[in-house]
């Protein structure tokens, strides 16, 4: 389902914290891909918001020597470390 969010302003009004209704219902009567398109909306419009249009990486690596690695699979001692560290050699 490709969805396009936009806001529509001219349903923007002023109202007081108590008369505002809940949104559950609303989103309960939306299919899950659609709550699920509209949340990753959000989030890229917060992400634009925050960090602007420079995209970043998610995750940072850090970059270990071989010899550093083939040590601490061996350390472990687990199955797996010890076949990695076969298909390290």
């Amino acid at each position: 389902m490709d969805t396009t969010f936009k806001l529509d302003r001219t349903a923007i009004k002023k109202m007081k914290i108590e008369d505002v209704k809940s949104d559950f219902d609303f989103w309960q009567s939306k299919s899950y891909e659609y709550r699920l398109e509209a949340l990753e909306y959000i989030r890229q419009e917060y992400n634009r918001w925050k960090y602007g249009s420079q995209q970043r990486f998610q995750r940072v690596y850090r970059i270990v020597k071989r010899p550093v690695i083939k040590k601490n699979k061996k350390a472990t001692g687990r199955h797996q470390d010890l076949a990695d560290l076969e298909n390290l050699e």
